[in-house]
């Protein structure tokens, strides 16, 4: 039996206290940056923050975030910056606005994150930093990552906008390198509609990415219009148009008192899948050492199936689906630089890689559905092919 309304891949989880919080603040007037943001900010560091005191810059994305974080760290023009090719765009294109290049490296086959032994391979007298995804909410080997920086004197940016709550043996995402991004876009865990923070143990960091964030203005420019505050503001340095509006600030609020039972939905669901799906399916990895967050819950075909068949049939069958990512190499902007290159592990896990829906909201029945259809699908292509 087809269900009449649709299943998206992912919808934000959104109740009565968002949209009261959000309200509060369009009546009070303060639209913009301003004390909800600040307040913002002080919570998202106080969350993540473990033996170590850390510091937040709220901005308007989490490709903001990781632009802010290499322009303060110091990247130049004609650096390399090493990234996986296994990401969204931004994670790339924020190096190519540093005017620095973006050295793509092949992926782990079970994780879906970058390949620490193949990424030391990539290292030149030009490398300057490395960008680790936390794809889908998987922590990467960050133990790796760290000795491989500091033995060659890499910066470490961690595009975290997969991994808000995620746990690296035991330690939340957020501690362990310079700086980590994080994304609060609509689709993510903690949903914003558009948001992003930059997290470091660095406060004078922070402070530079902030002050960079709204046109190198110092950090008191937001009390000028308030009663107790001066008409006086300095710019210090060139900056840029990236702050967090108090709007946003607010979803964020309440969001992030939701985050933890939210991230244990997601994996409640994903432990249903992997119980009810077809044995027929490969799972990315999972770790009893670390806490997986499920942004995605990324599943791998048979070699022999149709991917865009299956695509269509979910669609038929009003469920959502997703292939999270296309390979940087594979894209026109990138082909041509990377040609010759090889990504073998990458381009053998894109041909078979499909999402399927993954959102806290979702029922036990919307979960028995989406197993339901995936088995019977997989299960049709296994006997037309014997």
């Amino acid at each position: 039996m087809i269900r009449d309304d649709y299943l998206p891949l992912a919808r934000p989880s959104i109740g009565r206290e968002e949209i009261d919080a959000v309200s509060e603040v369009v009546k009070s007037g303060w639209w913009t940056t301003g004390p909800r943001t600040l307040e913002f900010e002080e919570k998202i560091a106080e969350y993540l923050q473990e033996k170590t005191p850390l510091y937040a810059a709220a901005v308007n994305s989490c490709s903001a975030a990781m632009f802010l974080a290499l322009k303060a760290l110091g990247i130049q023009p004609g650096d390399e910056v090493i990234v996986p090719t296994w990401t969204f765009s931004a994670t790339a294109q924020v190096v190519e606005w540093m005017g620095a290049r973006p050295v793509l490296c092949d992926i782990e086959g079970e994780s879906l994150n970058i390949d620490v032994e193949k990424a030391e391979m990539l290292i030149t007298d030009r490398t300057r930093a490395i960008i680790p995804v936390h794809m889908a909410g998987f922590p990467c080997d960050m133990e790796g990552i760290l000795e491989l920086a500091e033995k060659n004197g890499l910066k470490v940016v961690e595009d975290a906008a997969h991994a808000m709550g995620t746990r690296y043996k035991g330690t939340r995402i957020g501690n362990f390198s310079h700086v980590t991004c994080f994304s609060f876009y609509a689709t993510k865990n903690m949903a914003m509609g558009e948001g992003g923070a930059a997290v470091s143990r660095d406060a004078g960091l922070v402070e530079k990415i902030a002050k960079l964030a709204y046109f190198g203005i110092n950090k008191e420019a937001h009390k000028r219009y308030d009663k107790m505050g001066t008409w006086f503001y300095d710019i210090e340095c060139l900056g840029y148009k990236c702050n967090l509006d108090s709007m946003h600030a607010a979803l964020g609020l309440v969001q992030l008192e939701k985050l933890d039972k939210m991230n244990r939905r997601r994996r409640d669901i994903a432990r249903l899948y992997k119980e009810g799906l077809s044995s027929r399916i490969t799972f990315t990895k999972d770790s009893e050492n670390h806490y997986h967050t499920y942004h995605l819950f990324p599943i791998l075909l048979p070699e022999t199936m149709d991917r865009n068949g299956f695509i269509q049939g979910m669609k038929e069958c009003n469920i959502g689906t997703g292939v999270h990512f296309i390979p940087l190499h594979k894209h026109t902007a990138y082909r041509k630089r990377f040609r010759g290159e090889s990504f073998p592990t990458a381009d053998r896990i894109y041909e078979r890689i499909v999402s399927i829906p993954m959102f806290p909201a979702m029922t036990h029945g919307d979960v028995e559905y989406v197993i339901f259809h995936v088995n019977r699908m997989v299960e049709h292509a296994a006997g037309s092919k014997s």
